[in-house]
């Protein structure tokens, strides 16, 4: 007769091993994806503005690996809680730009997704916040950025809103980082919205049920 605990340890063994697969599986894939933006970025880069190129890649390799930290498992699945991913994301954004006369605030409802998802939305967080604070201020200008998750049915929205110059005077907003906020939308499956926020821009992404868990 087989040993109960035996046969338990095995099954647990598996399942480590095959969640340890499904990690390199996924870093592998993430690695691909900083790669592909690298390419991207490394093709606009000229001269002085590939200081700028750089601290770019920088922030979004950092939010790629806050995403990966905030990956946790629950009934054999990976998870990540959005709203502690993007308070930590931001946080790290406010900190690197050291733009005291910019505030951002944050309102963030309770919603988990599948860990895949993580990186995704770490960039599109990392994008629209990063290319506030780069572009939407110029010359010591002061003002205010808001952050929100919010729940919906089915899904959820993620939404950053900025009372900067806007997007006719900020030709930049309209180039690699618009592109990258594009592609993550893709992979979400989700849909983008940009308009003018008088004064500002208003980004609006919204994420489908099938990629999106609501906490109860």
């Amino acid at each position: 007769m087989a040993d109960p605990s035996i046969d338990s340890a095995e099954q647990a063994l598996e399942r480590h091993a095959q969640r340890a697969r499904e990690v390199e599986h996924r870093v592998k894939n993430t690695l691909q994806l900083i790669s592909s933006i690298v390419l991207l970025q490394g093709r606009r880069a000229d001269g002085e503005g590939a200081r700028q190129a750089l601290k770019a890649v920088q922030q979004r390799v950092a939010a790629v690996s806050v995403a990966h930290r905030h990956v946790g498992w629950n009934d054999d699945s990976e998870q990540v809680e959005v709203s502690a991913l993007v308070r930590e994301i931001v946080g790290d954004l406010a900190g690197s730009a050291g733009r005291e006369g910019v505030d951002i605030d944050l309102d963030l409802d309770s919603v988990t997704i599948p860990g895949r998802q993580a990186a995704p939305v770490a960039l599109l967080v990392s994008e629209a916040v990063g290319n506030a604070l780069r572009h939407a201020y110029p010359d010591g200008r002061e003002g205010r950025i808001q952050v929100a998750v919010r729940r919906t049915d089915p899904g959820f929205d993620l939404m950053v809103c900025d009372d900067g110059i806007g997007m006719a005077t900020e030709t930049s907003r309209t180039g690699f980082g618009l592109t990258v906020v594009q592609l993550m939308t893709q992979q979400l499956r989700g849909r983008l919205d940009t308009a003018g926020a008088q004064p500002g821009l208003r980004l609006s992404v919204s994420v489908p049920m099938d990629t999106a868990t609501l906490s109860a």
